[in-house]
């Protein structure tokens, strides 16, 4: 019967509501909530089926946005008593602020900076980038390095601490000395090392900390996802203002913010120092990974896929960015956006990224992974085409403004970059053979870090070739017809994918060693990746 009395009711709506935020707690610290525990609290509550809600997404139980802000809230409390506040404030600093408002802040600098304070020609400037990104493509070697040699005993906080020093350096010196392109470039990738070593050593222990607590590892994984993104849509909002009233150099103090926090962070770490004994047996763990690692190298279920993933990521793809940034920015020759807009550019890019995720996710992730990257690789290359449009000015004859046109033409581009990611991280994270996982997956994601520096120099290469500079950007649309036709030249080597869907593909067996201890040890040099195969195909 339900109930009718003024008191019952009220009592009703106080179960109800209990109920569902019971749930909503039970789902975000991954903690089913049993058949028998729901028909116990409805016998409880005395309410009839109709008014009994079952196991919900987050999402479906909040209604409001401070119902948002009050289940986040429970939810980071269960997380902070799980791992303790330091762990989760270096987390967030390294993904949040270091990689996402860092990131975006020093990218829209640079290429100001470049063009302004450098007075560089486009072809120089993506050489000089690409030699600046270069840490980022030997990750795996970080890995290596912090497991096998620790400082005084201690793997992670001493190294964090020291690239939060030496990033902070490199940005002070950006920031207050005038110095020549070589100087500058070899500064510009100490940050980028500073960067890119944090990370890997962050990867590290969040994955240890994942197998120590197992029911909490997407929810780690949603932490680090959901830190980079508020920060980097931060960073875009603050990016282009700052550049504007301070300059390209001065907005590199803003930027050393990050590696300041980092500093706070690595002291605040947790981490107990390791024993001599544990010490020694690491290096013969090494050892035992660079075999298997060089066994799995030569299975071709794993060479080809990689191979392909080189060649599409932009070893046979120019990237031309630097030359379209420079002519979108000229007000003589192009349309002349300010830096306020082009920070706002960046932001629309990264909403963009989200709603490809989500479109992968809904529509694409059963698909083959050979039909994925060829349908990925020619709606790249349409989209690329239609820069010809705003390079010739024909928009205006179509009057579309060109404020419009970049930041459609922008959202499309970035939406299809990140469907095109997707299914390399899939397919990368499948391969990895059980024992090596993480060095497997970091070899990978550096094969297409260096495809994409390759794709740099062979833009710089193919700028050089038509003359286009500062002052003469009369071939710009004959690069961009180039460009956008070359992209498809990877299809040629699609035969390399295998043609199954993710539920299917067969992952290596590589045979591992008997060796007790020697598997306990390589248990500590496996996670160099942020993302769980379980945790992709969901």
């Amino acid at each position: 019967m339900p109930l009718t009395g003024g008191k019952d009711k009220s009592l009703f709506r106080r179960r109800t509501r209990m109920k569902e935020e019971e749930e909503a707690i039970a789902i975000l610290v991954n903690v089913p909530v049993t058949e028998e525990e729901r028909e116990t609290d409805v016998l409880n509550s005395s309410c009839n089926e109709n008014e009994v809600t079952s196991v919900r997404h987050w999402s479906e139980v909040v209604c409001s946005p401070w119902e948002f802000v009050k289940s986040f809230l429970q939810w980071f409390a269960v997380m902070r008593e799980a791992f303790g506040g330091p762990f989760l404030g270096v987390v967030m600093v390294v993904y949040g602020v270091s990689q996402g408002y860092a990131e975006t802040m020093k990218r829209l600098a640079t290429n100001y900076y470049w063009r302004d304070v450098q007075k560089m020609q486009p072809a120089s400037t993506q050489v000089l980038m690409a030699l600046s990104t270069i840490p980022w493509d030997i990750k795996p070697i970080y890995g290596l390095i912090t497991d096998t040699f620790p400082i005084a005993g201690y793997r992670r906080w001493p190294y964090l601490a020291i690239c939060g020093i030496i990033g902070c350096l490199c940005l002070w010196a950006l920031s207050f000395f005038e110095l020549v392109p070589w100087m500058a470039t070899l500064l510009m990738a100490g940050v980028a090392m500073c960067t890119a070593f944090p990370d890997v050593v962050t990867d590290a222990t969040v994955a240890q900390q994942s197998k120590t607590i197992p029911k909490f590892a997407s929810d780690l994984q949603s932490l680090s996802w959901g830190s980079m993104a508020v920060g980097g849509l931060f960073g875009c909002g603050v990016s282009g203002a700052a550049v504007h009233e301070l300059g390209p150099q001065s907005s590199y103090l803003l930027v050393s913010i990050a590696p300041l926090m980092l500093i706070v962070a690595a002291l605040a770490l947790p981490e107990s120092r390791s024993p001599k004994t544990v010490l020694r047996i690491q290096f013969g763990a090494l050892m035992h990974t660079l075999r298997l690692f060089g066994k799995t190298l030569r299975d071709p279920t794993l060479w080809r896929p990689a191979l392909y993933i080189y060649l599409s990521q932009g070893s046979l793809c120019p990237d031309i960015s630097e030359a379209m940034f420079f002519w979108l920015t000229d007000p003589e020759a192009g349309p002349g956006f300010s830096e306020e807009f082009m920070g706002f550019v960046n932001a629309v890019g990264y909403l963009a990224m989200f709603i490809g995720i989500v479109g992968y996710n809904h529509w694409f992730r059963c698909q083959t992974f050979r039909k994925m990257f060829l349908w990925s690789q020619v709606t790249s290359s349409f989209i690329g085409l239609l820069d010809i449009i705003i390079v010739c000015r024909m928009n205006l004859r179509m009057h579309i403004p060109d404020r419009a046109f970049v930041l459609g033409d922008q959202a499309l581009t970035d939406a299809i970059s990140k469907i095109q990611l997707m299914p390399m991280l899939v397919l990368s994270s499948q391969l990895c053979p059980i024992g090596i996982e993480g060095t497997v997956f970091a070899f990978l994601m550096s094969v297409s870090n260096f495809g994409s520096t390759s794709g740099t120099w062979l833009g710089a290469l193919l700028l050089k070739w038509l003359h286009i500079q500062r002052d003469d950007y009369s071939r710009l649309w004959l690069a961009v017809l180039i460009r956008s036709l070359m992209r498809l030249s990877p299809l040629f080597f699609i035969f390399l994918v295998p043609d199954c869907t993710v539920e299917n593909i067969r992952p290596l067996n590589i045979s591992l060693t008997n060796d007790l201890e020697l598997e306990e040890s390589t248990k500590d040099i496996m996670p160099f990746n942020k993302v769980s195969v379980h945790e992709l195909d969901e």
